[in-house]
């Protein structure tokens, strides 16, 4: 966008002006004299020579006061005092359309002459006015006077540096000692010479200014050859030249203040890194990448690699979110936003979603934040249902919500709750818990109390809440604390089936019940308290509002009991090989996972049974045709496990909790494959890939490995005994690390998805079910393959 305002204004005006506009200049009361510096010379000469000039001062709109450089403020008012007696346009307006100009600016005096020129006339000063020798709603700046004889700047650049810094821009010594370290800065205190300072900027993604202590005279050299002015300022900078015409914060970059500096340095910092282009090793780019691709590698260097498990990353930098909000003038908008904020173990996702599709079915402008994402980070924001596209998500993050006038935000807590960024939200309309269970123990704690007091922190005072029905040692500590904020708690029950009308949830298992009951709580509060009375909400009804009944039978999110269909191989051989993604990674949602996938098997398997019914002589011989045809095509289902989890998850835990669910429904695994993740949690966008050198660590994996072999051999008894599989996949020995009787361990996602497809290929009789859990980072990687 242009850093113009309002050009269709700025032009007619501007022609209008040529045409019409006048200014008299006074004689100067030295007949002979020069200005002191280039821009004030350059400005005087214009006015004399330019079209706006006129002899004629009764035909002038303003009145041009050319005083001598280095006037003492005497001098100033005996030439108003001149300028009084002799001329009768000054005490038409006292002073106020007059202007002179002034690179040193005019100190305040109790002299009448000079209160009515401080007071009243236009000063154009050079940018930077000193100290308290500016008003900003009347006097002007002087934009930096560049070398005209440069060359202009290229349109492309090929920067070296992320950031330029001149020890006469930037006095924070403890700055620059931070930086000087760091290669991707240049730190200098003068260039040799003018070429070489042209250069340094042509070379340099940002300059960085302090606009109190430094010279940031060099703000408009730096913009004329492309480097970005970063400004370090601890209060509103008003005489920024042409401020009424250019929107600076569109061209330029300001981070303050100053009183936080040395504690937010980390801040400034990473907010001069937000765009730094990815390079090679030998510091040359591999590749251009696109505006969006620049952000998501910008927004990867923000994500810490710091270990969950390490017992200080507890909440140590989330005071420093509040002083972010401010910096980029966000915290009223966000006070401004009608939030629904939803936390808990299980179910968050699923909640949110249910939530969004009833008040959007409900005619409503909705907004919806989820994590983590599976494919493109994008998923995270959802704008009346669907995912943001590339062009909004670099023009608005947290704006978006507010400038496209959203009427609802439903947020979605990613981990905890207390110390959860999403908590920033400080007014929500209503607050709510899903089901609480064992996770994150590592940074929430090691008993359910402990973990429902996180998740307890989202709760704000007087604010209502609502929660899913929850063991009685998390009920207690959510009572709790809802009672020392005057939370109005109150238990959402599971939905009754009986109120959708014969229709089924848009998202799959029973446990969605419990979901989609909080999420009708959730979204009739937040009616009820934003004033939309004309809308029929449920109120401890028999029924269901159509517009909720809707929300829930058409809500989506992927990645949670979600069937997805290998069509990579052929038309004929669709759906012999399908994918049954859960991001599972808790006991008690692995339990609500494998119960979903059995029951899901099962009812495949009654379909088939009734589609291979017993010989009927009675039948017609196109009909025996028929059925021997079906007969032939009859395929043997086998069931796959393809999992990996995070290193902080206790697979003791996990894995005999989806090997008992599963067999007590009569699903029994006939091979489980280990793999790592291709994406990694510290990186998003296309550069979110993990290493598929050869070398890769597969620790982990040979560690899950063995205890699902574990439990195989206490269970061996009750498996089926079929070797399709493992006989395919023992003759691409290139592919596995190692294969033992019950499981094999893949050096990458890829080859494990091809092994798969290879033993569809090569035995048709085979119709492989997979059931890919563990990580929603696996679906998210196991998605992205299947669908390309």
């Amino acid at each position: 966008a242009s850093p113009y305002l309002s050009p269709l204004t700025l032009f007619p005006n501007y022609q209008k002006m040529l045409e019409t506009f006048k200014i008299f200049t006074y004689t100067p009361a030295t007949k002979s004299f020069s200005f002191n510096s280039l821009p004030e010379s350059l400005l005087y000469n214009s006015l004399l020579n330019g079209p706006f000039s006129t002899q004629d001062p009764e035909e002038a709109h303003l009145y041009f006061i050319p005083f001598p450089p280095g006037l003492s403020t005497r001098a100033h008012s005996r030439l108003i005092g001149e300028i009084r007696t002799h001329f009768p346009y000054w005490n038409r307006t006292l002073g106020a359309d007059h202007f002179f100009v002034s690179c040193s600016g005019l100190s305040f005096s109790s002299d009448r002459n000079v209160v009515e020129l401080k007071k009243n006339s236009v000063m154009l000063s050079c940018f930077p006015t000193p100290a308290g020798k500016f008003i900003p709603h009347k006097d002007v700046t002087l934009p930096p006077f560049a070398n005209t004889h440069a060359p202009h700047a290229l349109g492309n650049h090929t920067y070296h540096y992320m950031g330029y810094v001149r020890y006469n821009w930037v006095k924070e010594w403890r700055l620059v000692n931070e930086l000087s370290g760091d290669r991707d800065f240049l730190i200098e205190s003068e260039p040799s010479d003018q070429i070489t300072f042209e250069a340094r900027l042509r070379s340099s993604k940002f300059c960085l200014f302090e606009y109190d202590k430094g010279d940031v005279s060099g703000i408009g050299e730096a913009l004329r050859f492309g480097c970005v002015p970063v400004v370090i300022t601890d209060r509103p900078i008003q005489d920024l030249p042409l401020m009424d015409v250019l929107t600076w914060r569109d061209i330029a970059v300001f981070v303050g203040s100053k009183k936080e500096f040395y504690r937010n340095l980390y801040i400034k910092k990473k907010l001069l890194l937000m765009i730094k282009k990815k390079k090679g090793d030998n510091g040359s780019p591999k590749h251009t990448l696109s505006p969006y691709e620049e952000a998501l590698d910008a927004l990867s260097s923000l994500i810490t690699k710091r270990s969950r498990a390490d017992k200080s990353n507890k909440g140590d930098r989330f005071d420093l979110l509040f002083d972010y909000l401010k910096i980029l003038e966000l915290d009223q908008a966000i006070s401004e936003m009608k939030i629904i904020h939803v936390a808990g173990t299980k179910g968050k996702g699923s909640t949110c979603t249910f939530t969004e599709s009833i008040l959007r079915n409900c005619g409503f402008h909705t907004g919806l934040f989820t994590s983590p994402h599976l494919i493109d980070v994008r998923e995270r924001f959802r704008l009346n249902g669907v995912d943001i596209c590339e062009e909004k998500f670099l023009a608005y993050f947290w704006w978006c919500y507010d400038t496209l006038k959203v009427d609802v935000a439903i947020l979605e807590v990613g981990l905890g709750g207390k110390f959860d960024a999403t908590n920033v939200v400080q007014t929500p309309i209503v607050c709510g818990i899903t089901s609480l269970g064992y996770d994150h123990m590592e940074i929430l704690g090691n008993t359910l109390g402990e973990i429902a007091g996180e998740k307890a922190g989202i709760f704000k005072h007087r604010v209502p809440a609502f929660t899913a029905p929850q063991p009685d040692e998390a009920m207690r500590v959510l009572e709790e604390r809802a009672s020392q904020l005057d939370v109005h708690l109150q238990l959402a029950p599971p939905l009754d089936v009986s109120l959708l009308n014969g229709l089924k949830l848009s998202l799959e298992g029973d446990h969605q019940y419990l979901n989609a009951g909080l999420a009708i709580s959730l979204s009739s509060c937040w009616l009820q308290r934003t004033g939309h009375l004309g809308i029929s909400y449920p109120e401890h009804t028999n029924s269901l509002p159509e517009q909720f009944i809707k929300g829930l039978t058409t809500a989506s999110l992927q990645g949670r009991a979600q069937i997805v269909p290998d069509r990579s191989i052929n038309i004929e051989s669709s759906g012999d090989l399908v994918f049954y993604l859960d991001g599972a990674h808790s006991p008690e949602s692995m339990e609500a996972c494998a119960r979903w996938f059995s029951l899901v098997i099962k009812e495949d398997c009654q379909q088939q049974s009734l589609n291979h019914q017993p010989h009927d002589n009675s039948k017609s011989p196109l009909e025996v045709i028929q059925r021997n045809h079906d007969e032939r095509s009859w395929k043997n289902s086998t069931q796959i496990l393809l999992f990996n989890c995070m290193s902080v998850r206790d697979p003791q835990l996990l894995l005999p909790q989806l090997m008992k669910t599963c067999a007590s429904h009569g699903v029994h695994f006939k091979k489980a494959l280990f793999v790592p993740n291709i994406s990694v949690y510290y990186k998003v966008g296309s550069l979110a890939s993990a290493s598929t050198d050869s070398q890769v660590d597969l620790s982990w994996q040979f560690a899950l490995q063995r205890v699902w072999e574990n439990l195989m051999q206490g269970n061996k008894g009750e498996a089926k005994d079929t070797d399709v599989v493992s006989e395919e996949v023992k003759d691409e020995t290139e592919m596995i690390v190692r294969s033992c009787e019950s499981s094999s361990v893949f050096c990458s996602l890829p080859l494990a998805i091809k092994s798969l497809r290879d033993s569809v290929l090569q035995n048709r009789s085979v119709r492989l079910q997979v059931l890919v859990t563990g990580s929603l980072h696996l679906v998210g990687d196991v998605l992205r393959l299947v669908k390309k």
